[in-house]
This record gives structure tokens, sequence and C-alpha cells, in this order.
């Protein structure tokens, strides 16, 4: 879910189009996004597991996998498309703020019952996403990104580029609670 898209017009004059796919009912093009070529018969070995929107989705999987990587940063699993593919950087920012918890907390100090929490709202935020992304009403139900003050304790929010990936992330450090 990371990057931009457009549909029949290009939105991104500036930017290059990454991808450009053509219908028989019009252009998709996207901009700033990952894109990595698929051998012939790649959905034979694709992880549908890791897929955060797929039938066979396995939170099980993604705890396994976290427990593998103690020092790697929260902000930096949740945009790991191995472990959780189809997260971005809204899901990100949104599901840390949901769960209290600090982008820049390291997996391997943050409690079992946080990380559960974690894969679940994750999973669940991917669904609440799509919805209201299909109702054209996905900002109104940002919680922290945007945002100046805290929704819950009226402090500052605090605006950093976190991580390996260093992408904006948005967080209050009054309310989300950092593990080291």
């Amino acid at each position: 879910m990371f990057g931009a898209y457009s549909i029949d017009e290009r939105i991104r004059l500036k930017r290059s189009v990454k991808l450009e796919l053509h219908f028989n009912t019009g252009i998709l093009y996207f901009y700033t996004c990952s894109v990595k070529e698929m051998e012939p018969g790649w959905e034979k070995s694709y992880d549908w597991n890791a897929d955060l929107l797929s039938k066979k989705w396995d939170p099980g999987a993604a705890s396994a996998k976290l427990k593998q990587i103690p020092e790697t940063l929260a902000c930096d699993a949740l945009l790991d498309q191995e472990i959780f593919s189809g997260s971005g950087n809204i899901v990100k920012n949104e599901v840390l703020f949901r769960i209290y918890l600090h982008p820049e907390s390291k997996l391997g100090a943050i409690p079992a019952k946080t990380i559960s929490l974690l894969i679940k709202e994750a999973w669940q935020y991917c669904y609440d996403f799509l919805k209201w992304k299909r109702e054209n009403k996905l900002k109104s139900h940002w919680q922290i990104i945007g945002k100046k003050k805290c929704p819950r304790c009226e402090l500052p929010v605090q605006k950093k580029y976190c991580g390996k990936t260093r992408r904006r992330t948005f967080f209050c450090n009054n309310c989300q609670k950092k593990y080291e």
C-alpha cells in the first residue's frame, strides 16, 4: 500500500510513472511505489500467509518472523512486506497509535501481548482501510496522521522520519509507550 496511483489521468506530472497498466476500460498509473518483477509461476512461491488481505493470512507466521528480528523497530516491521504484505505508511502510523506503541520501540523489548495486538490490529486496519478507501472516507478516519495535537491527551504530535525506511511517522510521545 506504499505509493500513489491514479486512474485514466496522470496526476503527478513532476514524478515519473513506475508502472502503467492498460485495460479495455482505462489506464492505471502507479507513482512512487515499489515494483517487483515476478517470474512466471510466482503465485506458487508467493507467501500468501504474509498477505494481510488474503484468506491464507497467518498471524502465527507473522509472530514467528517478528521474533527473529528483535532489534528491528516497530515502524520498520510494519512496513516489511515479507511479514505484513499490503501494509503501508498509513497502516503503520494508525496501527501504532491505536495500540499505544511508540514507532521506535524494538521488537525484542515489546511485551508478547502487545506484539499480538500489533499483529491483530495490522490485519484489522487493512480491512478498515479498504472499506474506508472504497467509501472515499479514509482521511476522515485518521487519528494521528497530519494531526497537530494528540486526540487523546492534547499534547503536540511528533512528526519524524523514523527507522531504516525513513518514512514520515506521526506519534504521541505521551500516549505511545517506547520499549527499548
